[in-house]
């Protein structure tokens, strides 16, 4: 079989495009011939250049379009697998495989198709104003791309360009969402709930069971409004007696993080760490904290820390209450209120119910995040749009290897 695995890099890396690293040496380990198509917003300077890119979300020819189609003819694929189109690519490139004949699976990270700025998440909170509207006027109203009103109004209008023309209904086999709850929203705002499965990330190969000996909890990722790390300083700031707290990222809140930690003492910020430095500070801490405001797609860091046997405690919000088994491998909290996440903190510390949870939180991802499990699974959404009968239940082979 032969994938070409399609993927616009975002400009600051992050775990979608591990996701997308991870997804090809997987298939590559296993015989199937991958080959990327990349692309990148690098190019995108000048007003010229982002009127063409703009231009694209209607389906007017681009210079990466004609890059596709070369790729395309070339290679020969099988199946099109594709992560993230936006803004370079344009959905043209579903229109030009279908015009093809080249089945298309697309995995979902985000909720762009229904949102203009992708995250269902405004002004501290969760937004879904757009949903099941006819023209996403809030999104524009509100400047919810990149704080510009004309470039929301361009983004929607492209957005829905597609979806009035058929594009999403007619030009993608599959949708992939990475969890129940995204496939939810997903149907919610009108994609068709036959074409849309479910395939969570993975980590792989297995890194293998931690201590936690090390007595500290962890926040790793950027450092924004939605990821919560305000809740996580507004807990410790009155929270004293609680263990350290290391805060391993960078992002738009770095100042501001920085200010707090100079006037707490068990809490420590790391700065940015690589992808092995994070697991083994996730091996060693008592629990991972996900203190997230928004609807995330499937963090990477929930996986990682389950398979090094580390517990989570997360907000009780958009994925977390599906990958995150209350009072086994780790707890829920509300989102936003610092006060219940202390508390839960201090009931969790006095009944030493963290190490307990460490088995089961391994047991969870060999069951669900491995390789072998994801290699199984995404075989068969490839072999479902081929419509082939073959499914598989095969051993995948680690990547690692």
């Amino acid at each position: 079989m032969k994938v070409l695995m399609v993927h616009n890099r975002y400009q600051q890396r992050g775990g979608e495009d591990a996701v997308v690293d991870a997804e090809v040496r997987l298939l590559a380990a296993n015989g199937i011939e991958v080959q990327r198509f990349d692309a990148d917003n690098d190019a995108i300077q000048g007003l010229v250049t982002k009127i063409q890119v703009s231009l694209g979300q209607f389906g007017l020819p681009t210079a990466a379009q004609s890059r596709f189609k070369n790729s395309l003819f070339e290679f020969r694929p099988d199946v099109v697998h594709v992560h993230n189109w936006f803004p370079t690519l344009s959905p043209s490139l579903f229109n030009i495989c279908s015009r093809e004949n080249v089945p298309v699976v697309h995995t979902l990270h985000n909720y762009r198709l229904l949102c203009v700025n992708a995250t269902l998440f405004r002004d501290g909170n969760v937004c879904e104003d757009c949903i099941g509207t006819t023209f996403r006027t809030p999104g524009i109203l509100h400047s919810c791309y990149r704080g510009s009103t004309v470039g929301s109004a361009v983004a929607t209008a492209g957005m829905l360009t597609h979806w009035s023309i058929g594009t999403w209904s007619r030009s993608i086999n599959r949708f992939v969402a990475l969890t129940e709850f995204a496939r939810h929203k997903l149907l919610e705002g009108g994609l068709p709930a036959d074409k849309v499965v479910v395939k969570p990330n993975f980590i792989d190969p297995d890194p293998g069971p931690g201590a936690g000996r090390g007595g500290y909890f962890l926040f790793a990722g950027r450092l924004t409004e939605e990821k919560g790390i305000r809740v996580l300083l507004e807990c410790w700031k009155h929270g004293q007696d609680l263990p350290k707290l290391k805060i391993a990222g960078t992002g738009p809140l770095e100042n501001e993080v920085r200010a707090a930690v100079s006037t707490m003492p068990n809490v420590e910020w790391l700065g940015a760490r690589s992808s092995d430095e994070v697991i083994g500070l996730m091996a060693d801490a008592s629990a991972l904290l996900c203190p997230s405001q928004w609807y995330e797609g499937m963090p990477r860091v929930v996986i990682e820390s389950l398979a090094v046997g580390t517990p989570i405690i997360a907000s009780r919000i958009g994925c977390y209450p599906e990958m995150i088994v209350d009072g086994e491998t780790g707890a829920l909290f509300p989102a936003g209120d610092a006060l219940s996440l202390r508390s839960s903190l201090r009931d969790l510390l006095q009944h030493n119910s963290l190490c307990s949870m460490r088995g089961n939180a391994r047991g969870c991802f060999q069951s669900n995040y491995t390789g072998d499990k994801n290699f199984s699974t995404l075989l068969n959404v490839y072999r479902s749009v081929l419509k082939s009968r073959e499914l598989v239940q095969s051993r995948a082979v680690p990547a690692g290897t």
